[in-house]
Formats: C-alpha cells, sequence, structure tokens
C-alpha cells in the first residue's frame, strides 16, 4: 500500500475524491461521483464523450441538511478550466455552495 504524504501538491485527485466521500458519508451527507469519463469505442479505439454531459461539471455533488452542494477537486497546481469558474459563478449568484477543494480537510471545514 502506497503511503501519501500530506501535502496539497502530491495527492492524486482520485485519492482525494475517496477520502471526500467517505468522510461525507460517514456523516451522512447523500452524495455521489460524477462520471466524466466517455465510453472506450472499440472500432475507432478511442474515447467518446457523452454529448449531453454539461462541461464544468464538479466531481462531486451531495446534498446536507436540507441543501444541495458541489464540490471540484483538485491535486497540486491543476487550475480550474473556464467551464468549471463558469460553474462556480452559477452556483455563486443562485445561493448554492460550491467548493474548490485541494484536500479533505478544504471540505471538513466548508461542511459542519
Amino acid at each position: 500500500m502506497r503511503v501519501w504524504k500530506k501535502t496539497r501538491f502530491n495527492i492524486p485527485e482520485k485519492i482525494i475524491q475517496r477520502q471526500i466521500l467517505g468522510y461525507l458519508r460517514k456523516i451522512g451527507c447523500y452524495c455521489g461521483k460524477t462520471k466524466t469519463t466517455g465510453i472506450y469505442d472499440a472500432r475507432r479505439k478511442c474515447f467518446r464523450s457523452d454529448p449531453f454531459l454539461l462541461r464544468g461539471f464538479p466531481d462531486i455533488c451531495g446534498f446536507w441538511r436540507d441543501k444541495i452542494f458541489f464540490i471540484e477537486v483538485k491535486s497540486g497546481k491543476n487550475p480550474q478550466s473556464e467551464e468549471q469558474k463558469t460553474f462556480q459563478k452559477y452556483c455563486n449568484s443562485s445561493s448554492v455552495k460550491y467548493i474548490l477543494a485541494y484536500s479533505l480537510n478544504d471540505v471538513v471545514a466548508e461542511i459542519k
């Protein structure tokens, strides 16, 4: 088993996502991960993306205390895309919680 040093610059996003989902479910949140990977097309030998997928949609969404929230997980110096920033603006203008998380601690600080 690999042990990750606790810095925000070296833990892969999928590990951070699992930590966050584990924590959220432990405290009773109804939440899940967004599947954004396309479907592999063996004939074309490439991934096909869903044309109806909302670009910029966060990695995790859920409900906590009768409110919806969204979490975009980032690792290292990976910046938000323009589509992700646009989604965040829509959330902010609608009073919907949007968390940009580089670690589990970022989520713990926001979801109490």
